[in-house]
C-alpha cells in the first residue's frame, strides 16, 4: 500500500464518490486532481511527495477554475428558463375563488390544479366566483 499511484487513485475515486453525498461541484475537481496526480506518478513525472502535492494542487485548482461553470450546466442546468416557464404557466387560467378576496393587498384563496393558492385582486371577489390569473408573484396569484 506504499504505491503512490494507487493511493492517489483511491483518493481521487473517493472524492468523486463523495461529490454524490455532498453535491456542490467542488469536491469533484479535487478528485480529478488526485486522479491526474495518480497518472503523473504512473508516468514517472511525480517522484517525490512534494512534486505530487504540487501537481495535485495545480491540477485541482486549474480544473476548478476552468471547468466548474461548464460542468455545472450539465448537472444543475439553466434554471432561469424553468423559472420563466413556471411564472407564465398559470397566466390566463380560469380559477375558482375558495376564500373571499377582499381586494387590494389583502389575500384570499383560489383553487388551481387541485391546490389552494393565495390570491390578490384589485377588486373584491366572493367565494365561488370564477376569476382569471393575470400574474404570478412567487406563491401569490394576482387575479381579475
Amino acid at each position: 500500500m506504499n504505491d503512490p499511484k494507487l493511493i492517489w487513485f483511491l483518493i481521487g475515486a473517493g472524492l468523486l464518490l463523495l461529490e454524490f453525498a455532498a453535491p456542490g461541484l467542488v469536491i469533484l475537481f479535487f478528485g480529478i486532481g488526485a486522479i491526474i496526480t495518480s497518472i503523473a506518478c504512473w508516468l514517472g513525472i511525480a517522484d517525490s511527495l512534494q512534486s505530487q502535492v504540487i501537481i495535485f494542487s495545480i491540477a485541482s485548482l486549474a480544473c476548478l477554475l476552468t471547468l466548474r461553470k461548464y460542468v455545472q450546466t450539465w448537472f444543475v442546468g439553466n434554471s432561469t428558463n424553468e423559472t420563466d416557464e413556471m411564472s407564465t404557466e398559470f397566466i390566463g387560467q380560469v380559477v375558482k375563488v375558495i376564500t373571499p378576496i377582499p381586494g387590494g393587498p389583502d389575500r384570499g384563496k383560489v383553487e388551481l390544479k387541485g391546490a389552494d393558492w393565495n390570491a390578490t385582486s384589485a377588486e373584491p371577489h366572493a367565494a365561488g366566483d370564477m376569476v382569471t390569473v393575470i400574474e404570478r408573484d412567487g406563491l401569490n396569484l394576482i387575479v381579475k
